[in-house]
């Protein structure tokens, strides 16, 4: 009888851990499908919207920044710039090079230095300020694209 019961529980651990196997797979595949429709949806934004996600975050930056969490203000600039700018960079290109590479600059070497300097929160206000004109400059060439 303990060897019914024995067989039964290796049964019922076989059928478990084949049921585990196939639902890490199907959640392993789901989440690949999920992240690579997330990155095409990215891709495929207008720029108004890039750019306005930009400029939210580039303030979100601004606040971590006076409350001391550089960390979070440095991700925040990452975000802005790996997230969001890069998906401007074509279409920018196309209409103002020099614009797109001084942008792009600014955006992703000098604000992050600022912020790895903890350099005075004046000094990196006045450079999103500059990087919002850019952006100014950026959305007029790219809205007269439409």
């Amino acid at each position: 009888m303990k060897r019914g019961k024995i067989g039964s529980l290796m049964g019922i651990a076989m059928i478990l851990l084949s049921s585990s196997v196939f639902v890490s797979l199907s959640l392993s595949v789901n989440w690949e499908a999920f992240a690579s429709t997330e990155e095409q949806e990215e891709s495929q934004r207008e720029p108004a919207e890039l750019i306005s996600t930009i400029r939210d975050l580039l303030n979100r930056t601004m606040v971590e920044y006076n409350k001391q969490n550089y960390t979070g203000a440095a991700d925040l600039a990452d975000v802005a710039y790996i997230d969001n700018f890069e998906f401007l960079e074509a279409p920018l290109a196309e209409e103002d090079e020099q614009l797109m590479e001084e942008t792009e600059i600014t955006l992703r070497e000098d604000l992050s230095r600022l912020i790895e300097e903890r350099a005075q929160p004046q000094q990196v206000q006045e450079l999103i300020n500059e990087i919002n004109g850019r952006l100014d400059q950026a959305e007029q060439l790219l809205s007269n694209q439409n």
